[in-house]
């Protein structure tokens, strides 16, 4: 990219994984929907959109794409439709899109890198990550930083003690989420001072991207019952900001309201648990990853190797 004769470009499917190339020094890096596509206002429930022939890639040198495993044969046809040379990175091993498989991943790639680098070779996590993408099962132990047990053989505070929980149903995050929530404390099934979100949908005026993390530092209610809250985010970098949130996302009545009723408001959900889907494009410290890999038949090793590599430093597989 420091080679290129004139404007590079950076972006990625998830805003979770543009943040993170933000972090990295990748400048300006979005969303790759936002880099070429743009709004058209329309009263129904899911909002359309349209390729953006004049966007900013139409006059790029050079495009960089991470996390191109999330990539899907519309968006990959579209980026490639501006004729602008591609650079795509990304971990082949990886989850697919929801929608179907890869579109730059299914092609063999111009480089392979095989050598591990982001973290160290001995690293237990990436021992164990290397375990699933040669199809090994993995079988309980004590592996330093990476550990891997029988549900009936998990602390309670260890998965407390996480940075992040995640799972594979949603019914699992569901129930999980409210398990957390009452270990903590908190009994009214709506967000209280504390309690963290994840964030459902992009709102880019205010800084939200769908699957950031954020903690509540102030609940008020209107009359209308419309939820007022002040948030920050959880990594602690950035800015508060105040959101207006419908409390139907928490009381799992959301899909039942009509979009002309809900889009003038952003969208969160408890945010201690996550699908190992919603998590991908992001990476913590100490993760705490219940195998519900079985949930995937189609994709069981790269749903349960996406999941194990979200941790960095410490990891609890917890099989069924």
């Amino acid at each position: 990219a420091a080679g290129a004769d004139g404007e590079v470009l950076f972006a990625a499917f998830t805003g979770k994984a543009a943040m993170v190339m933000r972090a990295k020094g990748c400048t300006d890096a979005s969303t790759i929907h936002s880099l070429i596509y743009r709004a058209r206002e329309r009263d129904e429930e899911t909002p359309s959109f349209e390729l953006w022939p004049d966007s900013p890639a139409a006059d790029a040198r050079l495009i960089v794409i991470d996390e191109c495993s999330m990539v899907d044969a519309e968006l990959g046809r579209d980026l490639m439709s501006f004729g602008v040379p591609l650079l795509v990175l990304g971990d082949p091993a990886q989850l697919p899109p929801i929608q179907g498989g890869g579109f730059f991943t299914e092609a063999e790639p111009d480089a392979m890198l095989t050598e591990v680098h982001r973290q160290a070779e001995n690293d237990p996590i990436v021992r164990l990550s290397m375990q699933i993408r040669a199809g090994e099962r993995l079988a309980p132990g004590d592996h330093g930083s990476a550990q891997v047990v029988r549900r009936a053989d998990l602390d309670p505070q260890r998965v407390l003690a996480a940075d992040q929980v995640l799972v594979g149903r949603n019914a699992t995050r569901r129930a999980y989420n409210a398990r957390m929530r009452a270990r903590r404390g908190f009994e009214d099934p709506l967000p209280l001072a504390g309690d963290k979100l994840v964030c459902l949908r992009n709102n880019k005026r205010k800084g939200l991207f769908n699957g950031s993390l954020w903690q509540v530092a102030q609940r008020r209610a209107r009359k209308s019952g419309v939820l007022a809250l002040r948030l920050t985010p959880d990594e602690g970098a950035g800015r508060p900001v105040k959101v207006s949130v419908r409390p139907e996302c928490f009381t799992g009545a959301l899909e039942e309201l009509d979009w002309s009723l809900r889009k003038r408001y952003d969208e969160f959900d408890y945010g201690y648990v996550l699908t190992v889907h919603k998590a991908q494009g992001s990476q913590w410290d100490d993760v705490v990853l219940f195998d519900e890999s079985f949930a995937f038949p189609d994709s069981r090793e790269r749903w349960l190797y996406t999941g194990v590599t979200r941790a960095a430093k410490r990891l609890t597989v917890v099989l069924p």
